[in-house]
């Protein structure tokens, strides 16, 4: 028994060491040598059981999919992938959500291609939750960054929060000036890209 202990503490350290191994080489910057100081923060563990608790959800969410799952396109396993490890750098539980709806949403993407699974993890990476809302919100109409309202678009002032969340979607690429609208940047009409619609399609809940 004394053996079986000794082997188990062992190996639970192995396990411990190996799992920091991974998490050092995922964060991949000169921060991972603080890890042993962040690793006692209350922040870490608030984020290690958001992080447990998203991988369970989306492991029997895969689960269920059943044949379907061994299908997927390597477009599709890409996406669900680098949207996983969007996920170990999130420490916002709600955009952890649209995450994981849009890795639940990616098995069923069966004409998805390689260049548009590599655009859309970029932009699940770097998008906020802020600016994910204002897509929701806004989608399927046109934005204009002027201080005259124009009827049938949501107008904004640039320097503003909504403005600071559209100007996040131009730099993204989900949004974008409408052709023949001219070239200063605050007038004419922007309009959200075929990108920001896919995006959607994955991100959104269904029952929105």
């Amino acid at each position: 028994m004394d053996n079986e202990t000794g082997l188990e503490t062992v190996l639970g350290s192995l396990s411990t060491a190996a799992a920091s191994t991974v998490l050092s080489a995922v964060v991949g910057t000169p921060l991972a040598a603080l890890l042993p100081v962040l690793a006692a923060s209350l922040a870490n563990g608030r984020h290690k059981q958001r992080v447990e608790g998203a991988i369970a959800d989306i492991e029997a969410r895969l689960e269920g999919l059943g044949d379907q799952l061994n299908a997927i396109s390597d477009a599709q396993f890409k996406l669900i992938n680098e949207a996983i490890v969007t996920i170990l750098h999130s420490p916002d539980d709600r955009k952890v959500d649209y995450l994981k709806e849009a890795i639940g949403k990616s098995a069923f993407s069966d004409r998805l291609t390689m260049h548009e699974a590599t655009l859309i993890s970029r932009a699940l990476r770097d998008v906020s939750v802020e600016e994910l809302t204002f897509l929701i919100e806004c989608q399927g109409q046109d934005i204009v960054f002027h201080e005259n309202t124009i009827e049938g678009c949501i107008n904004i002032k640039k320097m503003s929060f909504d403005g600071e969340r559209a100007t996040g979607l131009v730099a993204l690429g989900l949004l974008t000036k409408a052709q023949g609208e001219g070239t200063w940047d605050d007038s004419g009409k922007y309009i959200f890209t075929p990108l920001a619609k896919k995006l959607l399609e994955l991100v959104s809940p269904v029952n929105d």
